[in-house]
């Protein structure tokens, strides 16, 4: 069990990483609730989002990482600090086996941190959404919270080895919550959908955040 003390630790350490490395702005923090559950669904476009996510939203998130990095010395125990869960390659291609793992998480009172698009964007523009935030919003009534990253493609795009300087700003906007009065499951699920796309999107153009 990771102790209280050293989990923030490893946090603050990666927060002013980033502060002083990739100048990091984040707006929209008042929008995050002080405790969970809640599933903080976000853009994809470096390795950097998890652990940046991770360190700047005041809550332990829980998230699904491939376990070929926790056996990279350091790197591994330093994600599992900031909450990742180790999913093998074959679980990771079988929705039903992730999808039940996040359930659990959720279940279980713990927020998740989930990328909708399903892999990282290799332009780093925001790829079609999955369903897979929507899903588990629509099946707990558990609010997501959407959440954009800017500049980590640029910082540290797929291939590049170690990551650049670039300036990063974290945006985050207001929880979306399903319809509590669509008994529909399928309906409830596509209307997270276009509101979580139409979030991310805003905040990919540049809005302001409430």
């Amino acid at each position: 069990m990771i102790s209280r003390v050293f989990y923030h630790f490893v946090r603050n350490a990666f927060k002013l990483f980033f502060r002083l490395y990739n100048r990091l702005e984040v707006r929209g923090l008042s929008n995050v609730p002080n405790e969970g559950p809640m599933i903080v669904a976000s853009n994809h476009a470096s390795f950097a989002d998890p652990p940046l996510i991770g360190a700047v939203l005041p809550i332990r998130l829980r998230y699904l990482s491939k376990e070929s990095l926790f056996r990279i010395p350091l790197l591994g125990f330093l994600i599992r600090t900031l909450g990742a869960v180790p999913v093998s390659r074959e679980d990771s291609q079988r929705a039903g086996a992730v999808m039940k793992l996040l359930l659990a998480l959720l279940k279980g009172g713990e927020s998740v941190l989930l990328f909708p698009e399903g892999s990282r964007s290799a332009d780093g523009r925001l790829k079609p959404l999955e369903a897979g935030a929507a899903y588990l919003s629509a099946k707990t009534g558990i609010p997501v919270l959407p959440v954009y990253v800017k500049g980590s493609f640029e910082a540290w795009p797929k291939g590049r080895a170690l990551p650049r300087p670039s300036k990063l700003k974290l945006s985050i906007s207001r929880l979306i919550y399903p319809d509590p009065d669509m008994t529909n499951e399928r309906e409830r699920r596509e209307k997270l959908m276009r509101s979580l796309e139409s979030e991310l999107l805003a905040m990919e153009a540049g809005a302001d955040v409430c």
